[in-house]
């Protein structure tokens, strides 16, 4: 594979990022990353942009306990003896139960929500300034939309998300907003275009959005879509 073409390594750098470039692709390119200067600046490049959104994820600092109650579920160390008194027991197993599966489940190690994983994600940019993050849920039938950086609308118009299709009209995904979160459903007809999209884009359109069902307004922004 040729990786001096641009469009391609930004791709792959991309998803080298965002941890969907997986298996022997994902070897193969590491070993690139070792030889290649372009191709590191291009993953040093994605790492600038999406650093936002770590930083917006708050950490969880763990009880001082928390290893040691790990090992104990592993088998690493020998369990505390257990208290004489009946009473208080169950709620302390059972807490110690939930922390080993809300840590493994990773909620620690990872940051992950313990809710349904989104099954398409794009970050939208203005320039190199993350705007907003867009998560889609196929099991829910729902996308949301959450804003990285506000940016509020004019009070006459609204953003409205668009899937751009090759070779067929936009679809839009509903209007946004440029503060704060938006939750949009996913009608059948929606989640089939969604399936086959690679690019997104955000228009500016009329208060309530299109009219037309088609842009009307400018596009302001296109994002890839990509599979979590």
């Amino acid at each position: 594979m040729r990786y001096d073409k641009g469009q391609l390594l930004d791709a792959l750098a991309r998803e080298y990022v965002v941890g969907t470039l997986k298996g022997r692709a994902r070897a193969r390119f590491g070993r690139v990353l070792s030889s290649s200067l372009v191709a590191r600046r291009a993953v040093l490049a994605w790492e600038r942009d999406l650093a936002p959104l770590a930083r917006a994820v708050k950490p969880v600092e763990p009880p001082p306990d928390a290893f040691e109650r790990i090992e104990t579920a592993l088998g690493m160390r020998a369990a505390r003896p257990t208290p004489t008194r009946a009473v208080g027991i169950w709620p302390a197993l059972a807490a110690g139960l939930a922390l080993v599966a809300l840590i493994f489940g990773g909620l620690y190690f990872g940051q992950r929500p313990t809710a349904e994983q989104a099954t398409y994600v794009a970050v939208v940019n203005d320039a190199s300034t993350p705007v907003w993050l867009i998560q889609a849920y196929v099991e829910t039938r729902a996308i949301k939309t959450s804003t990285i950086n506000p940016r509020p609308a004019p009070p006459t118009n609204s953003y409205e998300l668009w899937m751009l299709q090759d070779g067929a009209n936009p679809v839009s995904l509903g209007v946004i907003a440029g503060t704060g979160a938006t939750d949009n459903p996913l009608s059948d007809a929606q989640l089939a275009v969604l399936m086959q999209t690679m690019t997104l884009a955000v228009s500016l359109e009329p208060a309530g959005g299109s009219p037309t069902g088609l842009p009307t307004g400018p596009v302001l922004f296109t994002a890839p879509l990509l599979r979590s």
